[in-house]
């Protein structure tokens, strides 16, 4: 995971590099007017990490292929208003998700389920005809339980709310009139403040089905790393959470 997410900030910096010397994405004109687009998604989710309750951990790893057997629901759906060089934004995620992992003690092994809801507030700043900077914070939350299967059969319960702060960096294609349309959303943070890191890396791909509806398909990377406590009092999500979407995006 730390590799990931060196290749991410590398990534994030090259990208505000090339656009912010961009002289035609600097003298691009913008729309003075507001435009509003809501996009529903559904979400199959996978997770690899670790967690820990009450001090006991378990490693979750969960591949791509076994999104289906694994899901238990997905939800996910934003609302963004645009008006010239300005705008502001909302990202609502919640997932319930259920995996065996395995703990550092071979005869024992771990059922978890994870009721996790982010929801993102941020406002942008256009800095071109193909992309935004955008800034703002993610409000986290969490319902774990994690049952022990072996000797000692034992469980752990904890609910955790915090709130990390986001900068991000949203690319997309240029409206241009064609049929189809591609975005790609980025972002890092918590910094310490609530997660030691997140991040975030979204593409999407849109089919135009009318001048104000499209069907969108992606694929999203949701990554935290958060802890609180030690010992018995231990709580820990270090988990990146995966997986296709699939939607539709309404533009007014």
């Amino acid at each position: 995971m730390a590799h990931t997410r060196k290749v991410t900030l590398v990534a994030l910096g090259l990208l505000l590099a090339v656009i912010g010397t961009s002289p035609a994405a600097a003298q691009a004109p913008a729309d003075d007017s507001w435009k509003v687009t809501i996009a529903p998604y559904f979400m199959g989710a996978a997770m690899t990490g670790t967690s820990a309750v009450a001090g006991r951990e378990v490693t979750v790893d969960v591949s791509f292929s076994d999104i289906l057997e694994n899901l238990q629901f997905g939800a996910m759906g934003l609302v963004v208003a645009r008006k010239g060089n300005w705008g502001v934004g909302g990202d609502a995620i919640w997932m319930a998700l259920g995996a065996n992992g395995s703990t550092p003690l071979p005869s024992v092994t771990g059922t978890v389920d994870l009721n996790q809801g982010a929801f993102a507030f941020y406002g942008l700043r256009r800095l071109g005809s193909g992309a935004d900077l955008t800034f703002g914070a993610r409000v986290n939350t969490l319902q774990a339980k994690i049952r022990f299967n072996g000797p000692g059969q034992t469980r752990g319960e904890a609910s955790k709310t915090w709130v990390d702060p986001m900068v991000g960096l949203q690319l997309r294609t240029p409206e241009n009139g064609k049929r189809w349309h591609a975005q790609v959303f980025s972002e890092i943070g918590g910094f310490g403040v609530g997660s030691t890191f997140a991040w975030q890396i979204f593409p999407t791909f849109g089919v135009n089905l009318s001048k104000s509806a499209s069907i969108e398909f992606g694929y999203r990377w949701l990554d935290m790393d958060y802890e609180t406590g030690e010992n018995l009092t231990l709580f820990k999500y270090d988990v990146l959470t995966q997986g296709p979407v699939m939607g539709f995006g309404f533009r007014f």
